[in-house]
């Protein structure tokens, strides 16, 4: 221990810059391991990660979202193919770069201005209890949730067809195996599901028939119409009622945060024109009107 103690003392800065090396290098190594767990895929060196296919999703249409949840690994194929395009294209980056530019100028100043909207205006904004409470009164129709049905269907090309099917329905077996081996519409792909359905928007005759009957009923005659003869199935049922104030809250709450952003974003605008010096070159116009023409 006496030798020890001297030899520390000694060597004590040395020891000191190896032990500040090995953290940063345990801290680059803890960088690198999760940066690699969240890469999806590598590109020819190009790497894509978790959060550049979740920003991707957020620009995309709502179908693009949903199939990140049931073919994930279609969605990170098409990223893969949009970067193999892209690589391509940098290769002609020069040519391309005062199109893009004027464009990514545009995007920046939308993003860039909807962010700040959404996040230091949109914050801002407390819509009172007694505000929802008087929308909702103010608005009672527009909470009622109508009567609405559940119909499978099976759609055959005739009355003999159709009463065959009603046969074999009897003898117990499936509606939607049924659909799918021997509808003629779409909805054999889903076993004849047709969804729920407001019954407002059904033939007046077809609301009054499954209304009328029992969820697993099947309606005893087919109905027909220009593409066939009609099985119909009810599925399930939900009465008409309203939505109480504290289900609608969230929507009304929506609604008026939109209306108060709006006010807010043009009070804002207007107080910025009032201190800003604008000029607007109204010569122009025509000039702008025939560039738009050109660039059709």
């Amino acid at each position: 221990m006496k030798k020890i103690l001297p030899f520390l003392k000694k060597h004590k800065k040395k020891l000191l810059a190896g032990g500040g090396i090995l953290l940063v290098c345990l801290v680059i190594t803890v960088l690198i391991i999760r940066r690699n767990r969240d890469i999806v895929a590598v590109v020819n060196g190009y790497a894509i990660t978790i959060d550049d296919i979740l920003v991707e999703a957020d620009l995309s249409p709502e179908v693009y979202k949903e199939s990140l949840q049931t073919n994930p690994d279609a969605v990170v194929e098409n990223y893969v193919n949009q970067i193999l395009l892209f690589k391509e294209a940098k290769k002609y980056e020069r040519q391309l770069d005062r199109r893009i530019k004027s464009r990514m100028k545009n995007h920046y100043i939308k993003e860039l201005t909807a962010a700040y909207v959404e996040t230091k205006l949109a914050e801002r904004i407390k819509i009172p209890a007694e505000e929802v409470a008087q929308y909702y009164n103010a608005h009672l129709e527009d909470f009622v949730i109508p009567e609405r049905v559940r119909l499978f269907e099976i759609v055959v090309s005739s009355q003999r067809a159709a009463e065959d099917i009603l046969r074999r329905l009897s003898a117990d077996e499936s509606f939607e195996l049924l659909a799918t081996k021997e509808s003629l519409t779409e909805s054999k792909a889903r076993g004849g599901d047709l969804g729920w359905i407001d019954v407002r928007k059904l033939e007046p005759e077809i609301a009054a028939l499954v209304t009328n009957i029992s969820p697993g009923d099947i309606l005893a005659n087919p109905i027909r119409s220009e593409v066939g003869y009609h099985i119909i199935k009810l599925a399930g049922k939900t009465q008409r009622r309203m939505l109480t104030l504290q289900e609608a809250t969230p929507v009304i709450e929506n609604i008026l945060k939109f209306q108060e952003k709006k006010k807010t974003v043009d009070t804002l605008v207007g107080k910025l024109r009032e201190k800003s010096k604008i000029r607007v070159y109204m010569e122009k116009m025509d000039r702008l009107k025939k560039n738009q023409n050109l660039s059709q």
